[in-house]
């Protein structure tokens, strides 16, 4: 008799979206630029750090985290790049990824990529769109 195989789909209904910054700033340059351009109070905290499987190896990122009680959204800037890898592969070309969680109101969304990318050391701030993204259990950590 042979043995059927069931493949687990999981269906990620995401609170979240994803922005991608291009800045030739350090990590904490880049967040006070951004709590001054907006008014927020991101404040750093301790790395996060994840394993990689097929590094074999945890990556140290930095993240700094903010929660609008007006809006009621949290917002994460995580440095994309470590010491040894990535922590989206497949965005390379992204120095930091802002990760807003919460009840997301396009214009909203609209208003922080106008005001990040007006920030004279950012080159780009753009959408990510999650669907092409492999990893997305590491966005799931909050």
């Amino acid at each position: 008799m042979a043995l059927k195989k069931h493949k687990l789909e999981l269906a990620f209904d995401e609170d979240f979206c994803l922005l991608g910054v291009v800045a030739d700033q350090a990590d904490y340059r880049l967040n006070l630029l951004i709590n001054r351009a907006l008014g927020f109070k991101l404040l750093k905290q301790e790395d996060l750090s994840l394993y990689h499987r097929k590094l074999d190896q945890d990556q140290e990122f930095s993240l700094y985290e903010y929660f609008d009680d007006e809006s009621l959204l949290t917002y994460r800037v995580i440095g994309n790049r470590a010491e040894n890898g990535y922590f989206l592969d497949e965005l390379k070309n992204l120095d930091y990824l802002v990760h807003i969680q919460g009840e997301i109101m396009e214009e909203g969304i609209g208003v922080f990529i106008g005001k990040t990318a007006a920030i004279p050391d950012v080159r780009m701030c753009v959408p990510v769109d999650l669907a092409k993204i492999r990893n997305k259990d590491r966005l799931l950590l909050w």
